[in-house]
């Protein structure tokens, strides 16, 4: 049985499974998926927790014998397992097939995975625990949904915010979920209810965090804002210049290659095909991007990374965070020049 998160609590009104998968990246939405399970199971008598977090040189005979073993303080008992990678290896899938083979009722257990891809979803040991239980995945919130996020959370504390406030909220926690939610406690706390851009002004700090995959996708959208504001929140948190520069450039690459097997007659889903772009949310960035952009401009920008490289290196005198500001601020369509004036 696969669920959104947002069919969870439903669920757990009807029924409890013997074991939950939950996968992805996002802290917040991990934990209080899982907080949701655990109070579910615990009204249902099993009152005991045990914890296995499977990394390095992890045993899964002992997890087997634990999972088999009577119980000390009650007769039953929630098994957390947290795979840090999402790979059980070829012991772990055989004691995975092994544990659910003959489950014990008296057991109920709670996969914890990072967010994984189709060819995990398509092994043997997955295939056969998600014919048993219930497999979750959540998934980042996107920056469009940030400010409806932001408000339905605030209904939950019987709080509201205009629009203005909630674009400012949103920036300001933007890539960084778990900051939102505390900075709204934080408004709650201080007795705000209705609540406008002026009291995220006085209250909130810049919280927005971001990967350099974020850089790339702001990009290739055209938001220039955006961009030169991750931009400056890595550099802010001291990652290399090397760093986003392999994403975009790679991006950069694929972009250059598409806008040219399209020229030559290539349908656009041909052409993602051939370059091994499978994922949707990756083919609408390729595809609008090229509908911005011409070919010359993708070279041009090819040529930034190339200057990026070796100011990073320090063989030329040149700032890469400078270097690399001019080229997203080309990707996203407008004239700049990396040479120094």
């Amino acid at each position: 049985m696969r669920l959104k998160p947002e069919q969870l609590h439903q669920h757990l009104q009807k029924e409890i499974k013997p074991l939950y998968i939950i996968s992805g990246d996002e802290p917040l939405l991990e934990q209080e998926i899982c907080d949701q399970i655990r109070a579910a199971v615990k009204i249902q008598g099993f009152d005991e927790r045990e914890v296995h977090h499977v990394e390095g040189n992890f045993k899964w005979s002992e997890l087997l014998e634990s999972a088999n073993a009577l119980s000390l303080f009650s007769s039953r008992k929630l098994i957390e397992i947290r795979i840090e990678n999402g790979k059980p290896g070829d012991q772990g899938s055989k004691a995975l097939l092994e544990l659910f083979e003959n489950p014990n009722p008296d057991n109920i257990f709670l996969l914890v995975l990072p967010k994984i891809d189709k060819a995990a979803t398509n092994s043997k040991w997955f295939k056969a625990l998600d014919k048993i239980g219930v497999f979750i995945q959540h998934w980042p919130i996107e920056r469009n949904q940030l400010p409806g996020w932001l408000a339905n959370r605030m209904r939950q504390f019987g709080m509201k915010a205009d629009r203005d406030a909630l674009a400012l909220l949103a920036d300001r926690t933007d890539g960084n979920l778990l900051a939102g939610a505390q900075e709204i406690e934080k408004l709650k706390l201080l007795g705000l209810e209705d609540i406008q851009a002026k009291h995220i002004e006085a209250t909130v700090g810049d919280a927005s965090r971001y990967d350099v995959f974020a850089l790339s996708e702001a990009a290739f959208k055209g938001d220039t804002a955006r961009s030169l504001h991750i931009l400056s929140t890595l550099q802010g948190e001291g990652i290399h210049a090397l760093q986003p520069l392999a994403i975009l450039a790679n991006d950069i690459r694929q972009l250059l290659s598409f806008i040219q097997l399209t020229q030559a007659g290539t349908a656009d889903d041909k052409a993602l095909q051939q370059l091994k772009v499978f994922w949707p949310k990756k083919q609408s960035q390729i595809k609008g991007a090229a509908r911005r952009l011409s070919a010359s401009s993708v070279q041009s920008s090819l040529a930034i990374c190339k200057q990026i490289d070796l100011a990073s290196k320090n063989i030329i005198q040149d700032d890469p965070w400078r270097l690399l500001s001019s080229l997203v601020t080309k990707l996203c369509g407008l004239s700049v020049t990396p040479d120094r004036p």
